[in-house]
């Protein structure tokens, strides 16, 4: 199981890239501060860390430094704000392997990630008898033909009302596929409480 650190003071950000890689059966840690991370790496090795730049006390940059001289090895993506072509520079002379842009977008920060690890992207064509217990393959396809049939993100209600099938049911369908990667998810953000999600099939 591959390991990943978040590094960000942004707890809405944390939750949003947890509950993403979790789906993707990686292990999730998360630290709000450069020295809680520290902690974290000297007590666990990690595959990727995440860092953000603005972070209390200690910025991602130095935190970046301080990281390559516990772990010299391990993948470093920076989080950065569009424009900010300086401090992606920064990251990158302070041993950062690449960067990603605030809105993140998930699927292109795991493909990134994929990328950098070598590792290939899972086969998106689920076989009939590899669906695991609790996925019937008849209400698979019902959702799958629902997705096909639009280039827009829905959300579960959208798929729930459209199909005539459980929300609680849909929810448990789109987070499988989005662990066997057949669908991008979507994270739009409120004032208050967590992301509300938004899923398209990727064709």
């Amino acid at each position: 199981m591959s390991r990943i650190l978040i590094i960000d003071d942004a707890k809405e950000i944390c939750f949003a890239i947890s509950e993403y890689f979790n789906l993707k059966n990686w292990e999730v840690e998360v630290a709000y501060d450069i020295e809680t991370g520290l902690d974290k790496l000297r007590a666990k090795k990690f595959d990727v860390i995440i860092v953000d730049y603005n972070l209390p006390y200690i910025n991602g940059v130095v935190g970046t430094r301080l990281i390559r001289q516990v772990d010299k090895d391990v993948l470093i993506i920076a989080l950065t704000i569009l424009g900010e072509e300086d401090v992606a520079e920064s990251f990158f002379k302070a041993g950062a392997n690449d960067f990603a842009v605030k809105p993140i977008k998930m699927l292109d920060l795991f493909c990134r990630i994929k990328s950098h690890l070598g590792k290939p992207m899972e086969e998106s064509v689920i076989k009939i008898e590899d669906y695991p217990k609790g996925i019937d393959k008849n209400t698979y396809k019902l959702i799958e033909d629902y997705l096909k049939s639009t280039d827009k993100y829905v959300d579960v209600s959208d798929i729930a009302r459209e199909i005539a099938v459980a929300k609680k049911t849909v929810n448990r369908y789109l987070k499988y596929m989005v662990s066997e990667n057949v669908l991008t998810v979507n994270l739009i953000y409120g004032k208050i409480g967590r992301p509300r999600k938004e899923y398209k099939i990727l064709k």
